[in-house]
């Protein structure tokens, strides 16, 4: 946890198909600021944009749809089968994405509680987890994680299993979080989470000591 800022900083993250974007709404509906990397990320590789002509020149035209946007869907089966891919599409993407997600928290127009959620999927992989004030990892149990992304990526479980297991183990995210929201499928219960939660990150960061 870092120090104190301006703007209290709240990162969230956790397993693809934890329920992130889900827990990013309940925060969202506290009157927070909420940024979402995932969005970020494809703003950094439109067409015209940083990130774009690297993403071409390291997969190839094939990436490239008729409208010049990338093909997300392909980039990643191409990355399921070559590693090396996944790395350096990272090392180019990261810098980009975490510049612009931080330009956008101080740019944007907050009420009396300067508070900011983020939906950061990479954040203990990245290592910015130093970059927030909180953090807070969403959990699900294996199997809805493995259904959720097979639903997602429309794919069979066996391929969501695999997407899955390339990525930093659930309990080693959940051992690293000031806080963790279950996400059992019932969204009122994240939304009730985040209530608490936000309560709790007020009194330490928002209520003015005397």
């Amino acid at each position: 946890m870092m120090a104190h800022s301006d703007i209290v900083k709240i990162g969230i993250t956790g397993s693809a198909g934890s329920g992130k974007s889900l827990a990013l709404k309940a925060f969202a509906s506290l009157g927070l600021v909420t940024l979402d990397c995932d969005q970020i990320a494809r703003q950094v590789v439109a067409p015209g944009q940083k990130g774009y002509d690297s993403v071409v020149k390291l997969f190839g035209p094939q990436v490239v749809t008729p409208d010049k946007t990338l093909d997300r869907a392909r980039m990643r089966r191409m990355m399921m089968d070559r590693p090396d891919l996944r790395r350096q599409l990272e090392a180019l993407l990261h810098p980009l994405i975490f510049e612009s997600l931080f330009r956008q928290m101080a740019a944007a127009d907050y009420g009396p509680e300067k508070a900011c959620a983020a939906e950061v999927p990479l954040l203990f992989e990245t290592g910015a987890e130093e970059k927030f004030d909180v953090v807070v990892v969403v959990a699900a149990p294996e199997d809805a994680l493995v259904r959720r992304i097979a639903e997602r990526d429309k794919v069979g479980p066996a391929e969501a299993k695999k997407i899955l297991s390339l990525q930093m183990d659930q309990e080693k995210k959940i051992a690293q979080a000031d806080y963790v929201i279950q996400n059992q499928g019932r969204s009122g219960e994240v939304f009730e989470s985040a209530a608490d939660l936000y309560a709790e990150i007020k009194k330490e960061f928002l209520t003015t000591k005397s």
